[in-house]
């Protein structure tokens, strides 16, 4: 199974293809041997959800092969797709920084290949290897922060106001 998962993730030393994934990137070859030798393969059926909006969160996935597109319920219901995901793109990745349910459902448009690394096997990274563990949060809160500007221009755009729709949300209060 292992060669399996190095072949997809394309390791030819250093795993060539999740070394160009924006949450690993700046990680040395042995770092990224060890998290492709930490983390499972598995192939999705083009319709077969990957994760529902709302259920706990226990892994990230990253696109091997195939198309995932991410959906999210909107205020009257219907499901709204957000992106498209293809080959190098992640998605899972909030909930290690959040520890939040899942904030949208994945389904695979193609049939998939998915690279998973489960929230236990990054737990055992913190422990042995608190340097590489500490960059791939840091690559994933500059990854969310990407995605975060991409909105902020989308809303923008749209003459959206955040202000509005966080007055709606329930924070942590500071007292």
């Amino acid at each position: 199974m292992a060669t399996l998962i190095m072949q997809a993730v394309g390791q030819g030393g250093g795993g060539d293809v999740l070394g160009r994934v924006p949450i690993f990137a700046g990680l040395a070859e042995q770092h990224l041997d060890w998290i492709i030798a930490a983390g499972t393969l598995g192939e999705v059926a083009s319709g077969e959800r990957v994760v529902s909006e709302g259920e706990p969160a226990k892994s990230l996935f990253v696109v091997c092969q195939g198309e995932l597109e991410v959906c999210k319920c909107g205020s009257h219901g219907a499901e709204i797709r957000l992106a498209v995901l293809r080959a190098g793109d992640c998605v899972g990745e909030m909930s290690l920084i959040d520890i939040q349910p899942r904030s949208a459902t994945v389904r695979a448009l193609t049939p998939t290949v998915l690279f998973c690394l489960s929230h236990a096997q990054i737990a055992r990274l913190y422990h042995s290897h608190s340097d590489v563990y500490l960059m791939l949060v840091l690559n994933i809160a500059r990854e969310i922060s990407r995605r975060l500007r991409v909105a902020d221009q989308a809303l923008a755009m749209m003459g959206v106001s955040i202000n509005e729709m966080w007055q709606n949300e329930t924070r942590p209060s500071l007292t």
